[in-house]
């Protein structure tokens, strides 16, 4: 977080410290209805009894907070990590009306929120197995209503909406928003923009999970790319003689899965790849007829044969070919 962002939180923790129920801020807060009433004129002196004292009114329910409010939830989780004492989290929650944190103590996961009125410790069930910290100042937290309202747009409910930053895979933090009943996790970018849904029968699409999945990565003994498995690449793993498969489906970002088997497969540059010319052979076959954007396809690029080069190994309907990295049908 900021400098002046960390020391206003940290002058709210201090108040929590003294043991004192912190109240909201006021731009957090949906106002009580029906507030108390203003006093009317006092009354004079009269004769008769003495009145029965009047019985002093039970202390008012903490008011319900409004994260989906500019900055509200921003705010809030800047108060909860001063009142943590720290500037890395492990997960962070947010609802409408809550929030929590969960942060590493001498390696072990503790949770702070908010609670009756303040915020406070509370039990944990996140078990830490070397998940990612992150900063939460590196995602786009200063607008929960717009990103609620995105995320409704994509998955068409806003009910028991959630937010959350998290390790989603293999060190990779993720920014979601869930619904309660389950419609479909939606993904954000860290600067709050849409992940977006990838079409696998789309030159655009392919592009897309090529740059997610392989990057600028320079090793590998597999790149994938199909109708149903997205884009992947995989690459051996240092020590022992795995592989972790990075894979980019249509809907979630990146994957990582680590894969016990060995391979036997040469590796190669994947930069060497290129998926304008894998679905430049589709389209091809689509002019031919032999291809439409509901046929079952995949591509694997790989040296298996003792190839001298790594080739394209295509499978498309029930046709199956190679051809070369440049997309030319090599005999069989």
């Amino acid at each position: 977080m900021t400098l002046p962002r960390r020391a206003a939180a940290l002058a709210l923790a201090a108040v929590v410290g003294t043991g004192c129920a912190l109240q909201p801020p006021a731009e957090l807060t949906t106002p009580a209805p029906g507030g108390p009433a203003s006093p009317g004129p006092t009354a004079g002196p009269t004769a008769g009894p003495t009145a029965e004292p009047t019985p002093t009114a039970s202390a008012s329910p903490a008011p319900l907070l409004d994260l989906t409010r500019p900055g509200a939830a921003r705010d809030l989780v800047d108060e909860i990590l001063a009142t943590a004492g720290a500037n890395r989290a492990v997960m962070v929650t947010v609802t409408a009306d809550d929030a929590s944190v969960a942060v590493l103590k001498a390696g072990q996961p503790r949770t702070w929120a908010w609670r009756d009125g303040r915020v406070q410790e509370v039990p944990t069930d996140i078990t830490y197995v070397a998940q990612r910290t992150f900063d939460p100042d590196d995602f786009a937290l200063d607008d929960l209503g717009a990103l609620f309202r995105a995320a409704e747009s994509v998955s068409g409910s806003r009910q028991g909406q959630s937010l959350q930053i998290v390790d989603y895979s293999g060190g990779l933090v993720s920014m979601s928003v869930s619904t309660n009943p389950e419609s479909r996790a939606v993904f954000f970018h860290p600067d709050g923009t849409l992940l977006p849904t990838l079409d696998f029968t789309s030159r655009w699409g392919l592009r897309e999970g090529y740059a997610d999945a392989v990057g600028d990565r320079h090793v590998a003994s597999a790149v994938g790319f199909g109708s149903s498995t997205g884009v992947y690449l995989d690459a051996p793993q240092l020590p022992g003689n795995g592989l972790e498969r990075r894979q980019r489906t249509a809907r979630t970002p990146v994957l990582v899965t680590p894969r016990t088997e060995a391979s036997d497969l040469d590796t190669f540059d994947p930069q060497l790849v290129d998926p304008d010319v894998v679905w430049g052979v589709l389209e091809s076959l689509q002019d031919e007829e032999e291809f439409t954007l509901d046929t079952p396809w995949s591509c694997i690029v790989d040296d298996r044969g003792d190839a001298p080069t790594p080739r394209m190994h295509f499978t498309v309907g029930e046709r199956s070919f190679v051809t070369d990295l440049a997309g030319r049908v090599l005999p069989d």
